[in-house]
């Protein structure tokens, strides 16, 4: 059902025939923050499962990643047209909603990983599924930095912050996807790590190419 979901998500992005808006500074920085607030939210029902060793909830993890990658998408399309951010308090409200968002992937990736024995052993398609999950929601945010990067001017100091933190969720993703595979080869380590640059390369999600 997920793989259906995501699908139409993307060609809803690739096929329709939208007037595309510009999101402003304010409204991006607003959407950080929500996202933050979801992605903290999903955390903390993780490490309630691990905790009560309920699979019962496990299908809300799944819901709050996919309501994650769906509000991702959408911002994305609708940034297509917003310009380089020149003013300093807007450059840091963004920022600021930014490693907020960056912050509560990263803590939600340490869960996952930190709970994947748990995971599996009360439900065993989560070996599966968690990892798919995950990886889909780092090809949507991949892309959902790489256009936020691109709002902060080339010399400016958040620029380069903000790449340094995208490139942690990169490293925490890999870490959480590995905790559910312990089995994987070096030559599937090394496949992964491609596939996962590949999605960061996508021309349909890079700014401007919608």
């Amino acid at each position: 059902m997920h793989h259906i979901f995501f699908s139409f998500v993307v060609a809803l992005c690739f096929g329709t025939r939208w007037a595309v808006a510009a999101l402003t500074s304010g409204e991006i920085a607003n959407s950080l923050n929500e996202l933050a607030q979801q992605g903290f939210a999903a955390k903390e029902l993780v490490l309630e499962i691990n905790s009560t060793a309920d699979a019962g909830p496990i299908p809300h993890i799944y819901t709050e990643i996919d309501t994650m990658v769906a509000v991702v998408l959408t911002d994305v399309k609708f940034m297509v047209n917003t310009p380089i951010i020149t003013d300093q308090a807007e450059e840091q409200d963004v920022y600021e909603g930014y490693s907020n968002f960056i912050q509560s992937l990263l803590e939600l990736m340490d869960a996952l990983s930190g709970s994947a024995a748990q995971l599996k052993s009360i439900n065993q398609t989560t070996k599966n599924r968690v990892p798919s999950e995950i990886r889909i929601l780092q090809s949507a945010v991949d892309a959902y930095f790489y256009n936020i990067i691109g709002l902060f001017p080339a010399n400016s100091s958040y620029n380069a912050q903000a790449n340094n933190q995208k490139a942690q969720v990169d490293t925490h993703c890999f870490q959480a996807v590995w905790a559910f595979d312990l089995g994987y080869s070096n030559g599937n380590q090394a496949t992964y790590q491609a596939r996962s640059k590949s999605y960061v390369h996508s021309r349909w999600m890079k700014r401007g190419s919608l």
